[in-house]
């Protein structure tokens, strides 16, 4: 595959592809964790904060240069670090070239990667930084996961699906997201396409909720180096993806995340009749608003979405199990496909908790009850004539 990056070709993108990220530029990205990326050959980005240079706990620009000097990538996370939802056009403008400017007045090299501060993004944003020469830009995990007060998990990076400037995180570490078990589901993602971007801040951090302790960092970086992991700085994506493809409607892969599946699909026997139930799968506090049944006699009409012995239609209901097998008659020992959508039923009051650090527009879009995609067909054998 030929792409837009220098007109290199593309490598296929390996499993276990992760990216390494560290923001604000805390003094401790260049004492405790570049020696130890060193030492496991790993790459990384810092994005750093202009105006933070030299300040308490921060890096100084002389760490700065020697993290440039080690082979690390210098990422530009704005001047000053505001709640860029919140300021005019032409003050976006400012936040990328008064960094930039930064970056050349002492001898860095000129960022190509960006990061929000905040995880603040909006369709402002990503044009000024298009604009501006920038090739990708990270966010968080939100708002499909709303987890700004923590960390936590999120969503694998599918460059066939996401748009070069809303890369989603897989995971922001920290003190409160913590999970040895979050972690390795988080890095396990990088596989089929996708590649794993995980976050971290200070080891340690000037802000406890998001500071990782030293002893937790090396565990993560021993397991990353024990099973495999190549490890990569967010400019080295430009080797495995061709960033000049934009997509048509940037979010539309965040609106899909905001809904509601189901999973863990049952049939069972109840007083005489068949019984459904499901699980609701959610990133978010919401719940399931309705549900659709189809029930049909071949995986082939099932894998169509024809429900030729039952669709049950919209039903407006709260119910996930012990709901009632009501279609045409079965025959005892005759196999039965199914499945089931549903509708989410969005949690107000967490969109208002968090509506200071999402664009109106994603605001907008959480408040929207969504159908679900249809889950993985199941199947029964009739054990009774219903």
């Amino acid at each position: 595959m030929i792409g837009a990056n220098g007109g290199k070709n593309l490598k296929p993108i390996p499993d276990k592809l992760v990216v390494l990220t560290f923001d604000d530029g805390n003094a401790s990205d260049r004492t405790t964790v570049a020696p130890i990326l060193k030492e496991h050959g790993f790459g990384a980005t810092f994005y750093i904060t202009a105006d933070w240079i030299g300040k308490n706990g921060r890096l100084t620009w002389q760490q700065v240069r020697e993290l440039e000097e080690m082979g690390f990538e210098i990422g530009n996370h704005s001047t000053n670090h505001p709640n860029m939802l919140h300021i005019s056009e032409q003050e976006i403008r400012k936040q990328i070239a008064g960094f930039d400017r930064a970056l050349r007045e002492h001898g860095i090299q000129r960022a190509t990667t960006f990061a929000y501060p905040g995880e603040h993004h909006d369709r402002r944003i990503v044009r000024a930084l298009a604009k501006a020469g920038y090739t990708n830009a990270r966010r968080g995990v939100a708002p499909e996961f709303p987890l700004y007060d923590r960390g936590g998990p999120g969503s694998a990076y599918n460059p066939q699906d996401e748009d070069p400037f809303l890369i989603p995180s897989a995971y922001c570490r920290g003190n409160l997201s913590s999970s040895r078990e979050e972690f390795s589901q988080a890095i396990g993602k990088a596989r089929d396409g996708k590649i794993s971007i995980i976050i971290y801040h200070g080891v340690p951090d000037l802000h406890l909720h998001c500071s990782t302790s030293l002893k937790l960092f090396k565990r993560d970086m021993q397991q990353l180096k024990n099973e495999g992991y190549r490890v990569i700085a967010m400019r080295d994506l430009a080797n495995y993806v061709d960033f000049s493809e934009r997509k048509k409607n940037i979010y539309a892969p965040l609106f899909t995340r905001l809904g509601i599946t189901a999973t863990n699909l049952k049939c069972e026997n109840s007083n005489g009749t068949h019984a459904f139930s499901w699980e609701i799968k959610t990133t978010r506090p919401q719940t399931q608003s309705a549900y659709q049944i189809l029930v049909s006699t071949s995986a082939e009409k099932i894998a169509n979405n024809k429900g030729n012995l039952w669709d049950s239609g919209k039903v407006e209901s709260t119910q996930t199990s012990g709901i009632n097998y009501a279609g045409r008659r079965l025959r005892p020992g005759q196999t039965i496909h199914w499945k089931v959508r549903c509708w989410n039923n969005p949690n107000q009051q967490e969109i208002e908790r968090v509506k200071n650090w999402i664009t109106p527009e994603l605001i907008k879009e959480m408040r929207v009850i969504r159908i679900g995609v249809f889950s993985a067909p199941e199947r029964f054998k009739v054990s009774f004539i219903e």
